[in-house]
């Protein structure tokens, strides 16, 4: 395998799904079709709901049969998603556009980072996922953030040129991922790629067993992945519903796209900081204290140490959320943006911190199934507040959604902040002084 290319490969993946324009104007389109706010909410809820059933059979899906044929099989949906937005079939269409729509994410996430993982793997170079992984991100976040800024562009086109487009992207991704080379790190995966129905159920049954015993066994894992997907719904929420917010403030809806496209680039902000902290925390001076402790006997204290940096991170960009979902809800525009421009750099920065964590501690037989937990936890949370950001906005306007939001991010970070404090101290306390009574 010629790493380079497979890498670039992936990169021109990424580039081809997230140029989409209609991610910036399809809340006003479908408002502009007659739905209501509570209806968009509706749809989005829908694709949340579909999101968290199938999100982690899909990653088996691509664990059991390879992660190439997962990402072909998630361009061609894709394709069928944009083609039922196109069509007039009341919002029974909208809403099977954006079940076909959260089928295809579902195969595509999890999976991209699988083959990215076990092909640096297979080369001997997985020191580079964070940095790769990063990068990746940061194509994907600017292509939205291009996809935004081409509003105009879209407005013009109307909902049916807009979504025709989309098709076309997809067929891109799908004739993309068709040239991407399958990694083969373990001999199951070995004898998957050679006969990827062999045994199926058998192999399905063990999947689920070792799936099942990775939860079981790292419970701390799924609390990251769960504190990633709360920071990250106000981000999403954010784009959608801000939509409406700015236009009824006289924002131009043709031009709607400019302050998302800032918004968005600051997620990319917030993707590199966050590389670059997770990597100055490895050669730093808090590395060198560690070593310190556990040249001294206290190896536990050292190593707890260590894990406490992505719990306050978690926490502070939590806060820092909430305070922006706050910002975004007021009435002036001038607070608006800077607001949003705060959630898409926290949410960034959490993103990149904990995939970079987590995908060390997965097995590269259920890599793709466990990163697919990340997602569904995200659409878990997802399916609750979006139709009542949607149905608050309603009732009492946009502001009273992001009300919602700020605060309960913001109240909930900083009392999980402080549990998690607290159980961390005394536990870190009995295991030091086991450990150094041992060296007495």
């Amino acid at each position: 395998m010629n790493i380079e290319m497979q890498i670039k490969k992936l990169y021109a993946f990424d580039a081809a799904l997230c140029l989409r324009i209609t991610d910036a104007v399809w809340v006003l389109f479908l408002l502009n079709r007659g739905f209501s706010l509570a209806q968009v909410g509706m749809a989005e809820g829908i694709y949340h709901v579909i999101s968290m059933f199938c999100e982690v059979p899909s990653g088996m899906a691509a664990d059991l049969f390879g992660r190439k044929r997962t990402l072909v099989f998630s361009g061609l949906l894709g394709m069928v998603s944009s083609l039922f937005m196109c069509l007039d079939a009341g919002f029974l269409g909208v809403c099977a556009g954006m079940a076909f729509s959260a089928l295809s994410l579902n195969l595509m996430s999890g999976t991209e980072e699988a083959i990215l993982y076990d092909s640096l793997l297979s080369a001997g170079e997985e020191e580079r996922f964070g940095k790769t992984l990063a990068r990746l991100s940061m194509i994907g976040r600017v292509g939205s953030a291009l996809g935004c800024l081409a509003s105009p562009m879209a407005v013009a086109l109307g909902y049916k040129g807009t979504y025709l487009f989309s098709t076309c992207l997809y067929f891109i991704s799908a004739v993309t991922a068709a040239g991407v080379v399958e990694p083969i790190v373990t001999e199951r995966q070995r004898k998957r790629q050679e006969h990827p129905l062999q045994g199926i159920g058998k192999r399905f049954r063990q999947h689920i067993g070792e799936s099942a015993q990775f939860i079981r066994s790292h419970p701390k894992v799924i609390c990251k992945l769960f504190a990633n997907g709360a920071i990250g719904c106000p981000v999403y929420l954010t784009v959608m519903f801000l939509q409406e917010h700015l236009t009824a403030l006289g924002w131009p809806a043709a031009w709607i796209g400019v302050p998302l496209l800032v918004m968005r680039l600051f997620g990319t902000v917030g993707v590199w900081l966050g590389s670059r902290e997770g990597k100055s925390r490895n050669k730093g001076k808090k590395g060198n204290r560690i070593q310190a402790k556990e040249a001294a006997g206290c190896k536990n204290e050292g190593r707890q140490q260590g894990k406490m940096g992505l719990a306050k991170c978690l926490t502070v960009c939590g806060l820092v959320s909430g305070v922006g979902a706050l910002m975004a809800g007021s009435p002036w525009i001038t607070v608006i943006v800077p607001g949003a421009m705060l959630l898409q750099a926290s949410e960034g920065f959490a993103q990149i911190r904990v995939d970079e964590n987590v995908n060390r501690d997965f097995e590269s037989d259920q890599r793709a199934t466990m990163v697919s937990i990340d997602s569904m936890l995200y659409s878990v949370l997802m399916i609750a507040v979006s139709p009542a950001v949607g149905k608050l906005g309603d009732w009492y306007g946009t502001w009273a959604g992001f009300t919602l939001l700020g605060t309960a991010l913001a109240a909930g970070s900083l009392g999980m902040g402080a549990l998690y404090s607290l159980y961390q101290r005394k536990s870190l306390g009995n295991e030091v002084k086991g450990n150094c009574e041992k060296n007495i």
